[in-house]
């Protein structure tokens, strides 16, 4: 004897594929409306009805689609962060602590990378597509907001962002009279802690900072910072004390070797504008016969992983990666709920770590 299973949606659901809102309503003999407003959270649906729309949705395993409920609420509960990389440990321990945060907020996260090349005075006659187009690339129309780290000055990208009403929360870049909120790493306070302690046992005529790209803002302040603290350390900095490159340890060993080769490396102290840099100073130090730190003082800046994993361990300066990430999200979260809330700039501090290699 069969048995009729033709009235039982979630027998047909299983022959038929994916459940639909159509299933889910038919199961709980409402309408598409009341699947909706339960699915939304609306408190306009009475408690036995809801509870047999959640039961009909378990039982047939429904899975609401993000892009129609954003049509319906005008909230996707997507929310986006462009960077302008994703290679190594800086980015990926900012990106780890924004998806928690988003999360714990009830959102999902869309990452995606963007160029930070410098704009000239005067514009390039065929700019680059991918600079000119920074937000018409982007699926805002999925997202609720968006965080955007800049850490270069681009004046296409922040006429791009200032254009749009999206939420935006701006990370590293300060700018004087903007009504969107921003996470600043304060990158003074650790920076003259760690050439104050190189200035106790180098003279400052040997103290070096070894930096990336000079328009990069982080490496810009940190070296500005750094010749400051061995100005009022009463000497005067040449300009070969800094040096800019890329953020990595390739230039770093390129630096010392050429430091090595000017009869500049032995005694000298070196503040690097992160723990890449610093590990291929050390690298090229020990292979030039250079002991660290008994000839070469060396500190580095982020404190990754990677500044444990040497050997001697490297000492550094912290920065608050994590919080970074969180902070970003937890300031768009609000800004979408309250649009029209008093901006907020959050400055996290740095500080120095102190380990062998100083």
């Amino acid at each position: 004897m069969t048995s009729d299973r033709t009235n039982d949606p979630a027998a047909s659901h299983r022959s038929a594929g994916p459940a639909s809102i159509q299933d889910v309503a038919d199961a709980a003999h409402v309408s598409i409306a009341t699947v909706s407003r339960v699915i939304n959270g609306h408190q306009l649906v009475a408690n036995e009805t809801a509870a047999r729309v959640r039961e009909a949705i378990d039982r047939l395993g429904f899975r609401p689609n993000r892009v129609a409920q954003g049509l319906m609420t005008r909230r996707s509960k997507l929310m986006g962060l462009c960077v302008p990389d994703l290679h190594g440990e800086f980015y990926s321990s900012i990106l780890r602590a924004a998806d928690g945060a988003a999360r714990k907020a009830g959102y999902h996260l869309l990452v995606s990378t963007f160029t930070t090349t410098p704009s000239a005075p005067t514009p390039a006659p065929d700019p680059p597509r991918e600079e000119e187009d920074f937000l018409s690339s982007l699926p805002l129309s999925l997202l609720d907001g968006m965080a955007v780290m800049i850490t270069e000055p681009n004046r296409r990208v922040l006429e791009s962002i200032q254009a749009t009403s999206l939420p935006i929360v701006l990370v590293d870049l300060e700018t004087k009279g903007s009504d969107r909120d921003t996470v600043l790493v304060d990158n003074t306070t650790g920076t003259r802690e760690a050439t104050l302690h190189l200035l106790e046992r180098t003279p400052a005529d040997k103290l070096f900072f070894v930096g990336g790209p000079q328009t990069n803002f982080d490496t810009l302040h940190r070296s500005q910072t750094m010749m400051e603290t061995i100005t009022r350390s009463g000497a005067t900095p040449r300009p070969d004390q800094a040096r800019f490159g890329d953020y990595s340890l390739e230039w770093g060993q390129r630096w010392a070797r050429e430091a090595f080769d000017a009869g500049k490396l032995r005694g000298a102290g070196v503040l690097a504008g992160n723990d890449e840099i610093a590990w291929g100073i050390m690298l090229a130090a020990q292979q030039s016969g250079i002991s660290v730190p008994a000839e070469l003082r060396i500190i580095g800046f982020d404190d990754t992983r990677l500044s444990t994993l040497t050997r001697p361990m490297l000492s550094t300066v912290h920065v608050p990666l994590a919080q970074i990430g969180t902070c970003a999200i937890e300031l768009l979260a609000r800004r979408i709920s309250d649009p029209k809330a008093s901006p907020s700039t959050l400055r996290l501090s740095t500080s120095l770590v102190r380990r062998e290699t100083s």
